[in-house]
């Protein structure tokens, strides 16, 4: 029988988020055996039809973002509508890198993803594996999967659960599902038209084609746009297909443009979260673990979030230089993200379908008022879009700076000549960044944070000033001259650690200090890793 540390890391679940902890785990020279109950990948609609920029360079990682941001459709203004009426049109800056927003359907992502995985030689995807059976040990995980050829037993090291929604793994493990499911029905429809609309989101409150409730618009590639509309509580979907209504209801949103339907759907929204991300050996990820409403897409791209988290700290402890409790880590920064999701999701809902009569009348006012005063229009809650988590009260992330926590802020530099960006320097493992005027600066920094061994493998970037000399930096420094100024007025000098998922755990002024923020950003018990990481199962 295979020890835990030579045993694969095993993932229930082959949709975007297990094949990303898969990608993420190998490129971290992890095995991983991807378990899928489907016999093949199936397409189901556009799904989740919204990756976010910045979650894009988590699949950059493993080369995927880049056909996934040519292929699908970028977007940089949100535009909000009252009685067909603009009242607001909110613009997101475009960054160095991906997005802000790109608009592709979730079955094409996970096309790409699976691409990707099959020809990785430490992922090992099985399709029509489901896991029926799952327990542990303080060594290992053992799941019981029903295959074609019959019912084996598997051994891994841990177990990622990205089952989704519906997720078996939560019953088998006995986690509890807290939260709620909304009663209101939501139709979601993905047609092929020309339409004359700007490739932009469009979000419609009391619109003449759906008159009393809310209607969204994504555009998607190839001419498809993906149409939300809230439901009466009467309306048949089936019924409507079948007796022409169906065919009413999309004309009136789009008049007499040719289309074609290429899916239909209807579903409840859920506000959900698990009590517990991890339970010992197995960690929960993706919709398995929290469940979005689709307004402001956030759970395909907090669940992706949770794949790149999770991959490094399982890395980590596979390797013998963190314990079991780093995985702990997991669980408080991913149910803080989780939380924050569904504060803001709740928000967005209790404004789009409010609960009593009261709120329903102040609603309806400040929906009126903001078609003529711009100061109501402010309130008007169509969904904040995604963005990553900021961990402000992770054990693994030091205090002092209103950066640290957040994602690395990206830039364009110079790496031996050829134009790329910070964020592409970053991924591979941790990495600390060298902010200096000169390369001499640069140099004493990297000199004092070699006065102590490292735990923990990391390299050192030094980022210089446009057009600064790179000699008499060490060999093991890369070195990225910034084109401009500006990673240079957000980082300040001194030296930044960056974690495996490109979050910024530590900074100061002096190298010395580097080797025990980079302990203790790995989760080095004695470094700085507080109690709140005390291992459970």
């Amino acid at each position: 029988m295979t020890t835990s540390s030579e045993a694969p890391v095993g993932i229930v679940g082959a949709g975007p988020v297990g094949l990303v902890a898969a990608l993420r785990l190998a490129g971290l020279g992890v095995p991983t055996v991807v378990l899928e109950a489907d016999p093949e990948l199936i397409k189901q609609g556009s799904k989740a039809c919204l990756i976010q920029g910045d979650v894009l360079e988590v699949l950059d990682k493993f080369g995927c973002a880049q056909p996934i941001a040519d292929e699908g459709v970028t977007w940089t203004v949100a535009r909000t509508y009252v009685r067909n009426q603009e009242i607001r049109a909110a613009e997101y800056p475009r960054g160095a890198g991906f997005g802000p927003f790109v608009n592709i359907s979730q079955y094409r992502i996970e096309q790409v993803l699976a691409a990707a995985a099959e020809a990785e030689p430490l992922c090992d995807v099985r399709w029509g594996h489901r896991v029926t059976g799952v327990w542990q040990d303080s060594a290992s995980v053992t799941a019981r999967v029903l295959t074609a050829d019959g019912e084996r037993e598997m051994t891994f090291s841990h177990l990622v659960a990205c089952d989704g929604v519906r997720s078996a793994l939560r019953e088998m493990i006995g986690v509890e599902w807290t939260g709620y499911t909304h009663k209101d029905r939501f139709l979601i429809t993905d047609i092929r038209a020309r339409l004359p609309l700007a490739k932009e989101r469009h979000f419609h409150y009391d619109p003449v084609f759906n008159p009393g409730r809310q209607l969204v618009m994504h555009p998607q590639p190839d001419d498809i746009w993906r149409i939300d509309w809230q439901l009466p509580p009467d309306a048949d979907i089936e019924a409507e297909r079948a007796d022409g209504r169906f065919d009413r209801r999309v004309r009136a949103v789009i008049g007499e443009i040719p289309y074609e339907v290429d899916w239909v759907s209807t579903y409840r929204f859920h506000q959900r979260v698990v009590d517990r991300l991890r339970v010992g050996r197995v960690l929960f990820a993706g919709d398995a673990a929290h469940a979005l409403p689709p307004y402001g897409s956030r759970g395909m791209n907090s669940g992706i979030q949770d794949a790149d988290n999770l991959a490094w700290k399982i890395a980590l402890v596979r390797s013998g230089r963190a314990g079991q409790e780093l995985l702990e880590t997991y669980h408080t920064e991913r149910y803080a993200a989780a939380l924050e999701n569904l504060r803001v999701t709740e928000a967005t809902i209790r404004f789009m379908v409010p609960p009593t009569r009261l709120r329903r009348w102040t609603r309806a006012v400040l929906l009126r008022l903001s078609r003529s005063l711009g100061l109501a229009r402010k309130h008007v809650n169509s969904g904040r879009m995604a963005e990553p988590h900021h961990y402000t009260d992770s054990p693994l992330v030091r205090t002092g700076h209103p950066l640290l926590g957040a994602f690395a802020p990206d830039g364009e530099v110079l790496v031996d000549g050829a134009r790329t960006r910070l964020r592409r320097l970053l991924g591979a493992g941790f990495v600390g960044l060298l902010v200096a005027r000169d390369a001499r600066e640069a140099a004493g920094l990297a000199e004092a944070a070699w006065t102590r061994q490292w735990d923990v493998p990391a390299r050192l970037v030094a980022v210089l000033p446009p057009g600064a000399a790179t000699d008499g930096l060490p060999a093991e420094v890369t070195a990225a001259v910034a084109v401009d100024d500006a990673l240079a007025r957000t980082y300040g000098t001194g030296w930044w650690l960056v974690r495996p998922d490109g979050h910024l755990a530590a900074r100061d002024e002096r190298g010395e200090r580097f080797a025990s923020g980079l302990q203790a950003a790995a989760g080095i018990v004695g470094a700085g890793l507080v109690d709140r990481t005390a291992e459970r199962s």
